[in-house]
Parts: C-alpha cells; sequence; structure tokens
C-alpha cells in the first residue's frame, strides 16, 4: 500500500470465528493481524469490482474498455478476464475508440518531463 495514500480509519466488528481464524492465517503468514485484514479487504474491493465489470460487461451494459475502467485494470487485462470468463472477445471499432480516447486522456492529465 502506498504510504502517502490519505487513508482513514474503519471498524467493524466480525464472528470470533473470523477473528480466529485471521490470527491463525496471520500467524502463518508471520503477519499482523491489521497487515493482513488490509491485505485481505484490498484483494476482495479488487475481485469484486472485477467480478462487476465482468456482469456489466456480459450484461451488455459497457464496453470492454469501460470494464477495464470499472475493474482498475488495463484493456488488454480486461481482455483476458473476459477470456477466462469465456465471454465474447471481438474488439470492436467502438471499443478501439474508446481505448485510445482513454488513453489519450491519461497521457494529458499525467505530468510532462521538463
Amino acid at each position: 500500500m502506498d504510504t502517502t495514500t490519505k487513508s482513514i480509519q474503519i471498524n467493524l466488528r466480525v464472528p470470533d470465528e473470523v477473528a480466529s481464524d485471521l490470527d491463525a492465517l496471520a500467524e502463518q503468514e508471520r503477519a499482523s493481524r491489521i497487515d493482513l485484514a488490509r491485505q485481505i479487504l484490498l484483494e476482495g474491493i479488487a475481485l469484486r469490482k472485477r467480478d462487476l465489470a465482468l456482469r456489466l460487461y456480459r450484461e451488455g451494459k459497457v464496453s470492454k474498455s469501460r470494464a477495464a475502467e470499472v475493474a482498475g485494470v488495463s484493456l488488454w487485462e480486461m481482455m483476458d478476464l473476459t477470456d477466462q470468463a469465456a465471454l465474447p472477445t471481438a474488439y470492436t471499432l467502438q471499443e478501439a475508440v474508446e481505448e485510445v480516447r482513454r488513453l489519450v486522456a491519461q497521457i494529458a492529465a499525467s505530468p510532462q518531463p521538463v
């Protein structure tokens, strides 16, 4: 995790069994409970974003390029994810145009070397 990123504290209650499992995993991985919980939360969020993106794409609500944005991955990674999920992989002209626009916007927004 980037230490310069602003963070907030989240408190949550979990069943005793979950806390025990977390402690056991933390001990096995030689990590602190909080570090492991943070890692699991971040991995879970990334997985949920990918699942949402795949569902939206499968339902025809978003293009592959937009699904990649939702999932927080590159278009190429999204194409791999759709292949793994056995979803149609046709890359349309509209998707290519969207990807080029997204890349141009990213380049324009990034700091330019002096």
